[in-house]
């Protein structure tokens, strides 16, 4: 039994949010100053598109999509599953901070600065600019969120984003 009525306004903001954290994951796979084997360029790297936004963009897109599908699937077992999710994305992010300047102390710092843990506060806080986003952030999240919500209806048996209003 669902904790509160899902109306189209929460499928709405579900469908949006489902969409940024897709542009998120997408965004983050091409030129990441922040992988593995790339410490030397996070020192010098401008943080733009996906990385000004902020620079846990994978982590955020699993913690986008823990509170999407608790906003329209509100049972007992999906939001535990969910919740332990976005506690574990955001946990991890939290905690690779500290591992990547432990490893690198010349090279995170500045890379910290110019980016930030949380969503849009560098932004906001004048430390980096918003935009520069890749066609492979925008063009892939947005085929990657069409081909995922679509997935919903032969998946889950409903359909999802603007499956559910086109459908």
């Amino acid at each position: 039994m669902p904790f509160w009525d899902v109306g189209d306004g929460l499928w709405a903001l579900a469908s949006v949010l489902m969409l940024i954290a897709s542009v998120l994951l997408l965004g983050s796979l091409v030129r990441n100053p922040a992988l593995a084997g790339a410490a030397a360029s996070a020192a010098t790297a401008e943080a733009r598109g996906v990385y000004a936004v902020t620079r846990h963009q994978i982590m955020w897109a699993f913690a986008i999509w823990g509170v999407s599908h608790i906003l329209i699937y509100p049972v007992t077992k999906n939001i535990i599953l969910s919740v332990a999710i976005i506690v574990l994305a955001l946990v991890g992010a939290a905690l690779q901070d500290r591992k990547k300047a432990a490893l690198d102390p010349g090279g995170w710092p500045p890379w910290e600065l110019r980016t930030s843990y949380l969503p849009f506060a560098a932004i906001i806080a004048g430390r980096t600019k918003f935009g520069g986003f890749g066609m492979h952030a925008l063009g892939g999240g947005s085929m990657t969120w069409l081909a995922a919500t679509w997935a919903h209806i032969p998946l889950a048996g409903w359909p999802a984003g603007i499956w559910r209003w086109i459908g």
